[in-house]
Order: C-alpha cells, then structure tokens, then sequence
C-alpha cells in the first residue's frame, strides 16, 4: 500500500504541470494562468455502482474515470484541460490496482485530448476509507470564442442529430454482468463500449469552435433522459424517429440472439458518451461538412417541436408509439 505523500510524488512525476496552470501539485491550492478555464466539472465513480473489478480491469477503471469527465466538457462544445483526482482509497486498494488505475488515467488523458489541448493532473486529494472505493474527477476546460453551448438553446425547428451508436455500454455491462447466456468475447464492441467509453472530445470542441450547435448534451443517463434535459431546459417538445436511432450491429445481433428489444437500449441505456447535436437546419451543412472532413458518423433523427407537442417517439409509419421511456435514475 502507498503512503500518502509517496502516491502524490507519483501522480506529479506521471503528470508534470498541465497547460494552463503556473502551479499544479504540491501545494495547498493549484494556481491557474491567468483568463484560462471557464468550464469545470466533476463526476464520482462508486465501487459497486459505478464500476466492477470483477470484469474489469484497473485501467479500464481509470480510463472511464476520465472520459465521463471530459465528455461533460464536449457536451458545452469546450475543449479538456486540467484535471483534479480525488481518491478514497480502501484497504483493498493495493499498489498494483493504483498503479493500473493511473496507468488507465494516463492513457485516456494521452488518446483522448483533442488536438491543442493537454489532459493533465493539476492536484487533488488523498484519504482513506473502510468503505467502498470512490473515484472523483474534476475537469477544466474551455468555451470556444463563440461561447459555452448550454441545454437552453433549441428552438422549434431545429434538428437533431447524434454522432454514433446508442445501446452498446448498457448491453456490454449486461453481457459482463452475466445477464445473456452468451459469450463476451463474441461482442467485443459492446464490452468495450463499457470498459473504454469514446467521448467524441475533437466533435465536442470544433461544433462549439463554429458555433454550429443550439443546445448540446452527452448520452450519459440515456437518449430520453438526456434529450429530456434539452427540452425542459429550452421549454420544447420533440419528435424522434426510431428508424433513424443507430445501434451497432453486434447490439443487432445480440437481439436476434437473446430475443431482447433494442429500443430498450437504444433509447434508455446509458455511459454511451456519444453526443445529441441540436442545431437550426440553416447549420446543418456544417455540421455535414465537419463529418466529412473529420470522419464522424451522423445520425439525423428527428426535430425540435413546440413544448405542447411533447416527446414523442414515432414509428417507422410516423405514428408515436404508446410506450412509457425513461432514461437512467441515479436515486432510483
């Protein structure tokens, strides 16, 4: 087990200073350059909630750790910096699942900064616990020129568009948790869909750097749930199309393995980090245009209506169906 100030040393020497800080670890506070950082935030990984070391490994841990946080930052259409590490670490907590678990923070910092941006450690906290392990990420970032993207902004009209596949983590974490009698090297998209969640950083930061999108969000607690944050926030309703919602093929044939029903997934399964686009059509050539030349995949599935009008799901024939839908409840 480490000693308190032998795992800080270790955490400066992985990190250095970020990009934006004239003082990271080592003192009482960090000191941020002056005009830099206009976003913050944070998110808590419980052991036995959030994450299972039964499937999966130290590093996967790490990994997530960091890529729930900044994919909060991609969500306000900002770019990733500075990072603080809380860590409450149990008896169990060997050197060797610390040592895995910085070695997965520091591979998600290295591959998922966008370019100009460096994902680094600036400071945080050690302590212990007879509890379970908790995990707390704080992440800085910054708004584009054109200004943070907020949930508040859609209109009746606008478009809404996702950049991948919705379903895959929840199905992954099913298949880990033993939930279908199959095997999970036979779907090894989904489990990495889980273990190694692919928040669209770059997409995040060059929609808020063109100012393409009206409102933006990240799938986290599911399509419902999140979508629903941009309609009660912007006073709107919306129409989705389900034939027009993606699910990747290894969720298609986990369906026709298992008999489940992927709408359940697509529309309610979250950790999936893709991103709900909201934008006026009169910018869609933009955000077309982006995918071109950066390779996203983009998914137009439906529009912004009047808040009277509600969400409603529609049918391949147009007609809503009469399903209730909720997205993930982290009280629930």
């Amino acid at each position: 087990m480490y000693q308190e100030y032998e795992l800080i040393e270790k955490i400066a020497r992985l990190f250095g200073t970020p990009e934006g800080l004239t003082l990271g670890i080592g003192d009482d506070c960090a000191i941020l350059d002056p005009g830099r950082f206009d976003l913050v935030t944070t998110d808590t990984m419980v052991e036995g909630v959030h994450f299972d070391r039964t499937f999966s490994s130290p590093q996967d841990i790490g990994w997530r750790a960091i890529a729930t946080s900044v994919s909060d930052i991609a969500a306000m259409g900002g770019g990733p910096g500075a990072f603080f590490l809380n860590l409450a670490l149990g008896p169990n907590d060997d050197e060797l699942f610390v040592d895995g678990l910085l070695e997965g923070i520091h591979e998600a910092c290295e591959k998922l900064s966008p370019p100009n941006f460096e994902i680094a450690a600036g400071g945080g906290d050690l302590t212990s616990t007879h509890g379970p392990t908790v995990i707390t990420v704080t992440v800085l970032g910054e708004a584009s020129p054109a200004g943070p993207v907020t949930r508040s902004g859609a209109l009746p009209g606008d478009r809404i568009v996702v950049l991948g596949p919705l379903g895959s983590a929840v199905a992954g974490l099913a298949i880990l948790q033993g939930a279908f009698d199959v095997d999970p090297a036979d779907y090894p998209t989904l489990v990495r869909a889980h273990r190694r969640p692919q928040p669209k950083i770059h997409a995040g930061a060059l929609l808020g750097l063109y100012g393409v999108p009206s409102a933006l969000i990240d799938v986290s607690d599911g399509l419902i749930g999140d979508l629903g944050h941009i309609l009660r926030r912007s006073g709107v309703g919306a129409s989705i199309e389900i034939h027009n919602i993606p699910c990747h093929e290894e969720l298609s044939k986990l369906a026709s393995e298992v008999g489940l029903d992927t709408l359940d997934y697509v529309l309610e399964g979250g950790d999936d980090y893709e991103l709900v686009v909201v934008a006026p059509p009169s910018r869609m050539t933009k955000v077309w245009d982006l995918a071109r030349r950066h390779d996203w995949d983009v998914y137009d599935i439906g529009e912004i209506r009047s808040a009277s009008e509600g969400l409603r799901v529609l049918a391949a024939d147009g007609q809503p169906l009469e399903r209730e839908y909720s997205g993930y409840r982290h009280f629930a």
